[in-house]
């Protein structure tokens, strides 16, 4: 998926595509929310369910990232559409995300996305705190979501027939890992009140017509159909 609905969906996803990957692993509108950001558990598919904003100004790289996503969208809208395939590099993502491109969730510093074939890792710097909007809890199983981390997430990432798929299969904390469980507790208590179709496990249909999305080494290649 994208690198990312990709990555809006670590990001809902959310978001955005593939990392969609990508990443919506890995779009303007619903094809950023492919991309997921990475808010802990939900990074891609934060992204995916988002829509992100866009920067005055660009890098080339960062540049090259948002044109790709604006003829995605304005080709799925275009009679008749052209079926062709468009590849967004993880470089290309990590320096659109940087500049500005898309709003990262409240508590989520910064976030970046690599990729191998089917698989998204998102790297970020996390205020547990700021996820938690103050709120406490006494099971011990979420002492450790507390203060700023640096967090890794990697997630399987696919999308066949229109349908994407995210799932969350590792996290780790400063370099631990954390077990499923503790994450399921974490995301149902403070995730699932404000995104409901957030979990380990997330089922999409996809933005813009993208019928495939196939995640490679630091790329993700969307299909419109």
């Amino acid at each position: 998926m994208t690198l990312f609905r990709l990555i809006d969906p670590l990001w809902s996803a959310t978001t955005s595509s593939s990392f969609p990957l990508a990443a919506r692993v890995f779009s303007i509108g619903p094809i950023r929310r492919f991309l997921l950001a990475a808010t802990l558990v939900f990074s891609v598919h934060l992204i995916a369910q988002q829509t992100p904003g866009k920067a005055s100004r660009f890098s080339p790289a960062a540049q090259r990232c948002q044109t790709k996503f604006d003829f995605l969208e304005r080709n799925a809208s275009s009679k008749p559409m052209q079926r062709r395939s468009t590849q967004i590099n993880a470089e290309e993502l990590n320096a659109w995300f940087r500049e500005g491109g898309y709003k990262l969730p409240q508590g989520v510093q910064k976030v970046v996305f690599s990729s191998q074939p089917d698989t998204i890792k998102a790297n970020a710097t996390v205020d547990f705190d700021a996820v938690k909007e103050g709120k406490r809890n006494l099971n011990p199983l979420l002492s450790i979501f507390s203060g700023v981390h640096d967090v890794e997430v990697t997630a399987t990432a696919s999308a066949q027939n229109g349908q994407g798929q995210v799932n969350i299969q590792t996290v780790s904390i400063d370099g631990v890992g954390v077990p499923r469980m503790a994450l399921e507790l974490f995301v149902n208590k403070y995730l699932k009140p404000k995104y409901p179709n957030v979990g380990l496990e997330n089922d999409f249909q996809m933005p813009y017509r993208i019928d495939t999305a196939t995640v490679g080494n630091d790329n993700a290649l969307l299909t419109q159909k």
